[in-house]
């Protein structure tokens, strides 16, 4: 009986001590001198030394998750290859498939595969041909939208002298600033500066870097990837209450 219970204990104590080990796994992985060595790398837009440090923290400890997640962002980000990002986010879920940002990792993951059926898709020679007939039919467009409003214009200056519907004249004034203030509200206006990436900028304004891609979606009409950035570039920036 005695060695039962001893028995009994030994096997609570292993069980207590993986529940233990599991919760505070990532936190001991980031403290791992690889680890550590590519995030710095990742800061200072290494992303090349950032890739050999973390993957050598892999090849060291294969059972590691957390340099999946840095492998990950820097290939769809940075130094893109959305096959390898998806790779690096699938084996991060294998390697913790509890972890609480298991549902962020499959959205992310969805959004890289959606990135690359569409580079595939565009890439195809009928698409590439749909793609610059439809940009010849906005730059025709665009032409026409500022020839109808010059032609708007010098007739508007013809026109200023007439005193009819005075009395809506506050109230049409009233509604544009409202509509004007309201606009402002929810969007900023942002210059790329050198050293910039999406995750600076989105930590800047909402104080968490995984939001870059609310940045990249309000762009995506002149980012062609995450890291599609250019100095004096100018980016919408989403604001939220």
């Amino acid at each position: 009986m005695r060695i039962f219970y001893i028995g009994a204990v030994l096997v609570l104590l292993a069980v207590t001590g993986c529940e233990k080990d599991t919760g505070s796994a990532e936190a001991r992985e980031e403290r791992d001198p690889n680890v550590i060595s590519g995030q710095e790398y990742m800061a200072e837009g290494k992303y090349d030394e950032a890739i050999a440090a973390l993957k050598k923290a892999i090849e060291t400890d294969p059972t590691m998750a957390r340099p999946h997640i840095d492998l990950a962002v820097i290939y769809q980000q940075y130094k893109v290859n959305y096959i390898h990002a998806i790779y690096h986010y699938d084996r991060y879920l294998e390697l913790r498939p509890n972890a609480e940002k298991a549902k962020f990792i499959e959205e992310q993951k969805l959004k890289v595969a959606q990135a690359l059926a569409n580079t595939l898709i565009n890439n195809s020679p009928e698409v590439k041909k749909v793609i610059q007939e439809r940009n010849q039919l906005i730059q025709q467009n665009n032409d026409l939208k500022r020839q109808l409003a010059a032609a708007t214009k010098s007739s508007g200056t013809t026109a200023t002298s007439t005193p009819t519907v005075s009395s809506t004249v506050p109230k049409t004034t009233k509604s544009t600033e409202t509509t004007a203030t309201a606009s402002k509200s929810k969007h900023e206006i942002y210059h790329v500066v050198a050293g910039d990436t999406l995750t600076k900028i989105a930590t800047k304004y909402y104080g968490d870097s995984a939001r870059w891609d609310t940045i990249f979606e309000a762009n995506k009409d002149t980012l062609r990837s995450p890291s599609d950035l250019k100095v004096g570039q100018t980016l919408i920036i989403p604001v939220t209450e």
